[in-house]
């Protein structure tokens, strides 16, 4: 980071004393002390030159022969700027026009005090030479002053003791007014200044007879009529004795300094009212817009949508590697970019121009967004890269329905030919031979109980398969189907453990029901596909020695029930898609399509509950199934 321009002429006064020695042998130490006074009335734009540094300033207006001259006071500025420019981030600098302009004023403080210690110098030199010329009276005298007041490039006007009355005035000073020399001469100071700014007048006067100099800035008058803003610096001329016998006034133009002012804020009103604009643009975007300048890569604007993209407020920063990384920008395959690699350093560094690039985005909150990146440069008139931009298009939405689109086709086309074709035909040759057992005579009274619960499965599972298909297309335009009847929930459960029971007589299963109510709105059919599955897949994944324990409690507005098992738990690895279609649940395979926990997940959702898993080594593995009593409302 640079130094302000103030603190840098305190801490590289050697270096910069250094640089003007090199230009200006011989004049070092007045060069410091110069430095001093400008850096102090930077730091405090009222603080007093004092005469005596204004005596040593006046050797740096003081030409060959005498005459006053501006060439010191321009290389101290040029000196200084230079130097100071060259610090490193200059280039990243706010302000340096505001910093450049108080440099300049106090400068001119300095030089117009050193230049009315000049003039004070002179006229000292020529009272001095017509004390001694005195007992021969001739033209030296007149030829001093003439010489002092016709050479000098500021404006000068010498005022009586009493009052602000003109008793001389140079050439420089009734150029400047537009009117003769001789026509100065008798009017009063305030006859000099506009209307509009004599009531600060007095003020000033008094403020002069106070102390030794004062200096302050108005409007005065030229013979047009037109007004120029100047510079005025008053100071006391005294005689040997200390007494004042008049007052000096050296009066600067500062019209340019002043149009130069008006025209930088001119431009920064108008760059700041077209930023607003651009910016007031930008935020009506629904893409993120990001631009930066070149080289330095400087954010300089960020819109609304860019922030909601990002997850968080735009923030500025000195180099785009310096942004925060509050976010991380993968690619669409998942690979983190490297600084390197994003759009908009390619586009300011290389000039390349991207269209519609995939990017991932992850935000601090965890989540992330698909998005389409455009980024190209900006160049001015010469071709020069100056900025780079790029857009961020959110393409999450579009993605995910892509996505999902993909796998219901896939889910559907799937699903459709497997339980058509795989499960369908065996279960037509079992309902077949069933009820031909059935409708014989041979069959014994306990083997026809068995069979005709096989009967009822199987018309139970031509049910489920009837449903499944159904189920299956419309997941290709709905949701699973959810009918809701009164009931209780305890005959649903029973009848699902009965029938595990039935399906597996070597294992052991208990089924545990607390008090309390257990009416409600349910799908009944629905509920048994729950129990089924969650009782299915317990006995599959568990050890042929260990129990199967369903558990049914009461829960206020809800039911809960819960279906535990013990061996092996479920890998982590798998835990984060348990209830994806075509996926089993432990880490061996005992055949079945994989769709039992989908199903499972459906039918608690579409009764507005929710379903619950825990699988730990030490404890074995539970599902836990929430149901509210009553539908959801929306």
């Amino acid at each position: 980071m640079s130094l302000p321009l103030a603190d840098f002429l305190f801490q590289s006064r050697d270096v910069l004393q250094d640089a003007w020695i090199r230009e200006a042998p011989g004049s070092g130490d007045t060069f410091t002390h110069v430095l001093g006074a400008v850096a102090a009335r930077m730091a405090n734009p009222l603080a007093r030159i004092s005469e005596e540094l204004a005596r040593e300033a006046a050797l740096l207006v003081r030409g060959p022969d005498g005459r006053p001259v501006g060439a010191g006071f321009r290389r101290l500025r040029d000196t200084v700027l230079r130097l100071w420019r060259q610090q490193p981030g200059m280039e990243r600098e706010d302000g340096v026009l505001a910093k450049e302009e108080r440099f300049h004023e106090a400068v001119d403080a300095v030089e117009a005090a050193a230049l009315e210690a000049h003039v004070q110098a002179r006229l000292h030199e020529a009272r001095a030479v017509a004390m001694l010329e005195q007992a021969h009276p001739d033209a030296a005298g007149q030829r001093t002053w003439e010489e002092v007041f016709t050479h000098l490039g500021v404006g000068v006007g010498v005022m009586s003791a009493d009052d602000s009355t003109l008793v001389a005035a140079n050439p420089a000073l009734a150029r400047m007014h537009r009117q003769p020399v001789e026509a100065l001469k008798g009017l009063r100071l305030e006859d000099l200044v506009a209307p509009e700014s004599r009531g600060a007048l007095p003020r000033h006067l008094a403020a002069a007879s106070s102390k030794p100099a004062h200096e302050y800035e108005t409007l005065h008058l030229r013979g047009d009529g037109s007004r120029f803003p100047a510079f005025v610096h008053v100071t006391s001329l005294r005689d040997a004795t200390g007494r004042r016998v008049g007052r000096a006034a050296t009066v600067l133009d500062i019209t340019q300094r002043r149009q130069s002012e008006a025209e930088r804020q001119r431009l920064l009103a108008t760059i700041e009212a077209e930023r607003a604009r651009l910016s007031a643009v930008l935020d009506q975007l629904p893409v993120g817009v990001l631009i930066a300048e070149a080289p330095s890569g400087r954010l300089l604007l960020g819109n609304r949508a860019l922030e909601s993209l990002l997850g968080h407020p735009f923030r500025s920063s000195t180099h785009v590697t310096d942004y925060e990384p509050a976010h991380q920008i993968f690619t669409a395959e998942g690979q983190p970019l490297t600084e390197e690699a994003w759009p908009l350093v390619r586009a300011l560094q290389t000039g390349e121009t991207r269209q519609a690039e995939p990017l991932v985005v992850r935000r601090p909150d965890g989540t992330t967004a698909n998005l389409l990146g455009s980024s190209a440069p900006v160049r001015d008139s010469e071709g020069q890269i100056v900025a780079g931009v790029v857009t961020l298009v959110d393409v999450t939405e579009r993605r995910r329905a892509e996505e999902a689109a993909r796998e219901a086709a896939q889910f559907g086309e799937r699903f459709i030919a497997i339980v058509s074709h795989d499960l369908r035909n065996p279960l037509n040759a079992i309902q077949l031979s069933v009820t031909k057992l059935l409708h014989g005579d041979t069959l014994p009274e306990r083997e026809r109980k068995a069979v005709s619960r096989i009967a009822r499965s199987g018309e139970r599972m031509a049910r489920m398969i009837s449903e499944l298909l159904d189920f299956t297309r419309s997941r290709l335009g709905g949701g699973l189907p959810i009918e809701r009847v009164p009931g209780d929930v305890r005959a649903v459960v029973r009848q699902g453990v009965e029938e595990l029971e039935a399906a597996w007589p070597e294992r052991s299963l208990t089924l545990q029901i607390g008090p309390g109510r257990y009416d409600g709105a349910w799908d009944a059919d629905r509920l048994l596909q729950v129990v089924s599955n969650l009782g299915g897949n317990a006995l599959q994944y568990s050890p042929v020695d260990s129990p199967v324990r369903f558990t049914l409690s009461d829960q206020d507005d809800q039911v809960m029930l819960e279906v535990h098992n013990g061996g092996d738990p479920i890998p982590p690895d798998v835990l984060p898609h348990l209830f994806n279609p075509f996926r089993h649940g432990g880490g061996k395979a005992h055949g079945g399509l994989g769709l039992g926990l989908f199903i499972v997940e459906q039918v608690v959702k579409g009764h507005g509950g929710r379903i619950e898993v825990r699988s730990r080594a030490s404890e074995g593995t539970a599902f836990r199934v929430l149901l509210p009593r009553e539908e959801a409302r929306a």
